[in-house]
Formats: C-alpha cells, sequence, structure tokens
C-alpha cells in the first residue's frame, strides 16, 4: 500500500489531517482490525472495550481518537492506566510521537522514579498522564493528579492489573473518575472480572473482539514450539537452542526472580550477550536494560512476567519459556513479544514431566496445538542423584530445581555429551574470558560491610 492509500485508508476513519500525517512519517501501512473497529466508535465519545492480539497496534487504536478529541483549552483531561512501568514508558512515548503535530504534551509516572520530579511535570499541566495504578493514586492524593475532571480513561492491558494485585486500585482510580467521561478496556484477553466491572463502571459500551473462537489468540506469524525437557537440562538445552536459532533479540522468561537471575548468569558466563529484568531491579537499572535491549547492545533478555506486557520491540525473533507460566493468559502475552505488526517470529516452551495439564490449557486457550521441537544436539541426561558422578555446582549441566519434577522419576538415557566452552553466534558477544557481570548485580559476590 502507497503513502496516499494508507492516508485515505486512516482518513476514512475519521481521523484529521494532524494525525494522518504523523502515521505518515511514522511509516505506518495500513489500519490493523482493531484499529479499523476500535477508531470510528472511540471518535463518537462511547465507551469502548478492545480484545486483539498482543502487536496489532492497540495503543493507536485508543491513543489516535483520544488525541483528536482533546481539547486544547483544559489540560489534564486523558488518564491512561498501565500495569507496568515499561508499558507506561512504551505507551507515553507511542503517544508523544502520534501527537508530533498537535499541540500537546503528556507526562508519564511511575514508581520507582523521583516523585517530586514528576510533580514538577505535573505542574506544567499535560493534557495526557500515562501511569501506574499506584503512582497515580499517590501523587491524586498529595493533589497533584486531580482525577475527578478526566474526560477520557483507559486501562491498557486491564486483565493483567487484576494478576497483579491492582484489583483495588483500579476500582478506586474508576470511582475518583467522575461521570460523564469515556471509558476504554483494552488488552489481548478478557476474562469475567473485566467484565463486572465493565457493568459497574462503563456505559453501554461497544465491545470488538477481533479473536474469534475460531482463530488463536496469538500471533499466526509466530510459530509456537514445545520442548520436552526435564529441569536438570533446562540450561543446557537453553544454551544449545540459542546456538542453534541464532536469534536477533530473544526473551528468555521464567517463573521467579531467582530463576531470571541463575539463569542470565548461566549465560553470561557462556558468553551470551544476556542480562536480567525483573521487579527488583532499582528503576534506572531497569531502564538501562531496555535501551540496551533495544539498541541491540543487550541480545537476550531474561525476564519475569513483568516485561510480557511492556516490550515492544519488533527485532524480536525469538520468546523462549524457560518456565511454562502458571497462568495460560500469561503465556499469550509472552508470545505476543515476537511477530509484532506483521513481522515474523519463533516461540519455544519447555515442558516437563508432570506438566502436560499446563500445556494443554496454554492450546485450550489460543485454540491451537503446540508444535514438538527436538533441539539438535540436545541429549537428555539422567537426573543428577542416579548419575555415577553429579555436575560441578553452578555449571550450565547441574541441577535446576525451580521447576518440580514428579517423586521416582527418571529418564533411563545416555548421559549428556559433553559441553563445549563458549560460543560466538553472529548476532551474539564472543564469549569473555572471564564472566560479564549483569547489571542487576545479584550475582554471588561477597556481601559488602
Amino acid at each position: 500500500m502507497s503513502l496516499t492509500e494508507s492516508s485515505n485508508a486512516f482518513t476514512a476513519l475519521g481521523l484529521e489531517p494532524a494525525l494522518v500525517m504523523a502515521l505518515n512519517e511514522l511509516r505506518f501501512v495500513a489500519p490493523s482490525e482493531i484499529q479499523q473497529l476500535m477508531i470510528p466508535a472511540a471518535l463518537t465519545g462511547a465507551d469502548v472495550i478492545g480484545q486483539a492480539r498482543t502487536g496489532t497496534g492497540k495503543t493507536a487504536a485508543f491513543g489516535l481518537p483520544i488525541l483528536q478529541r482533546l481539547d486544547p483549552a483544559q489540560p489534564l483531561q486523558a488518564l491512561i492506566v498501565t500495569p507496568t512501568r515499561e508499558l507506561a514508558i512504551q505507551v507515553e512515548a507511542e503517544m508523544v510521537r502520534f501527537a508530533r503535530h498537535k499541540p500537546y504534551h503528556m507526562v508519564v509516572v511511575y514508581g520507582g522514579q523521583k516523585i517530586q520530579h514528576q510533580i514538577k511535570l505535573l505542574e506544567r499541566h499535560p493534557y495526557v498522564v500515562v501511569g501506574t495504578p499506584g503512582r497515580i493514586l499517590d501523587l491524586n492524593e498529595r493533589g497533584y493528579l486531580p482525577l475527578g475532571n478526566m474526560k477520557f480513561v483507559v486501562f491498557d492491558e486491564v486483565d493483567r492489573m487484576f494478576d497483579i494485585g491492582f484489583r483495588d486500585d483500579v476500582r478506586k482510580i474508576l470511582s475518583l473518575c467522575k461521570s460523564p467521561r469515556q471509558t476504554i478496556f483494552v488488552s489481548a484477553t478478557i476474562n469475567d472480572e473485566i467484565e463486572r466491572m465493565v457493568q459497574q463502571h462503563m456505559n453501554h459500551p461497544q465491545r470488538f473482539f477481533t479473536a474469534r473462537a475460531d482463530e488463536t489468540l496469538t500471533n499466526p506469524e509466530a510459530v509456537q514450539y514445545v520442548v520436552g525437557v526435564q529441569p536438570w537440562d533446562k540450561l543446557r538445552a537453553l544454551r544449545l537452542l540459542l546456538q542453534h536459532e541464532r536469534p536477533t533479540l530473544a526473551i528468555v522468561f521464567c517463573r521467579t526472580k531467582r530463576s531470571v537471575d541463575k539463569v542470565a548468569h548461566a549465560l553470561c558466563e557462556r558468553g551470551v550477550n544476556a542480562s536480567p529484568i525483573h521487579g527488583d531491579l532499582m528503576q534506572t537499572q531497569r531502564e538501562r536494560v531496555m535501551r540496551g535491549f533495544r539498541t541491540g547492545k543487550i541480545n537476550v533478555l531474561v525476564a519475569t512476567d513483568l516485561a510480557s506486557r511492556g516490550i515492544d520491540v519488533h527485532e524480536i525473533s525469538h520468546v523462549i519459556n524457560y518456565d511454562v507460566p502458571e497462568d495460560p493468559e500469561a503465556y499469550v502475552h509472552r508470545v505476543g513479544r515476537t511477530a509484532r505488526m506483521g513481522a515474523t517470529g519463533k516461540a519455544f516452551t519447555f515442558v516437563s514431566i508432570g506438566q502436560a495439564q499446563q500445556q494443554t490449557e496454554i492450546e485450550k486457550l489460543i485454540n491451537r496445538l503446540l508444535e514438538e521441537y527436538r533441539i539438535p544436539g540436545f541429549m537428555p541426561s539422567l537426573e543428577p542423584s542416579k548419575r555415577p558422578g553429579s555436575a560441578a555446582p553452578g555449571s550450565m549441566e547441574s541441577s535446576h530445581t525451580d521447576t518440580p519434577v514428579a517423586d521416582g522419576v527418571s529418564l533411563a538415557m545416555s548421559p549428556a555429551p559433553a559441553a563445549t566452552d563458549g560460543y560466538a553466534p553472529t548476532s551474539f558477544t564472543a564469549a569473555p574470558a572471564t564472566a560479564r557481570r549483569p547489571l542487576s548485580g545479584r550475582f554471588p559476590t561477597r556481601r559488602r560491610r
């Protein structure tokens, strides 16, 4: 589609020339399905619920109508609430790009950053505030972020807020944002809790669900595999998978912060340019890691689920679920980090004995069977307790016990072949002489006194 055709397509949705010009400059080729449905409805001022696969442009679907309907004479009109800091930063950056030809400025507020700095930003009277629930309520209670006059309230990835304990905060924010207002809920998944919120806080919303019953919730461009591997073999399997696939950028998802640090450390020891990201990092560290990942200085991001909703990097070619997500809906958002906006990608999920039911629940939710995959060169090893000799503690072959295994289970397989030393795929750095200290600073070290 040419730029002229693209302009006509977005103009036909009812968008004004200033926004269409920005979209052309940003190389938006054509509106996605959720944009085609939501933008005209949101421009009328109606409450809207939008469900669409990750990576389909939901930020533009709600952000563009808001920017068109803002009143230049009144600041602090729009509030966009996100579950994570990373997603708040991403959404604010997108809104700024869309508003490049509009006289509006934005502010992003979240925990982990000095509140006095955010107060100074709010004193400049922005038109749009993007933030996380806790910091929004904190600033409201201090009197710097009044919510009573908000004309537009958006909850992005609203289901995730319930997963990480923001349920009461969401209700409180909605109660403080007085009517009349336009309320928009968007997410890749809509659950029963959201439906109850809809009944209490929305006025006859228009519903747009682009993931139909006969379709998968995940991007069809993402090829999805399941890899059978026992917990004690997962680190070695991960290393071989990265070596074989040579991803441009990859995210490895773990269930716990401890696992994230352990896996990132092990990868760094083998020469992979990896860094961890999770909630225990200081905000400045998290921002530094994300900058490195977006610019390609970091090739493998090892993350907890907090990152599954806040990363929009089109160059991510691989997602690896080192640990099966406890919630099947988390799988949708993890896999949604790759194959975004028409790109292609691959997703691998490590599944151990005893986790077949979790795999089944995921397949039922996404309406798709995961394809079995065998990692070239990978040979399962005996359970550490049943080997003639145990592996050296902390090595890539040592036992990893974060994932439970049924009692009495052992694999009557030949021992794993000896692991090679560091490797240097084209997209990774060469193996250093000594392990590089990752940005989290949580790896084993002598405590300072």
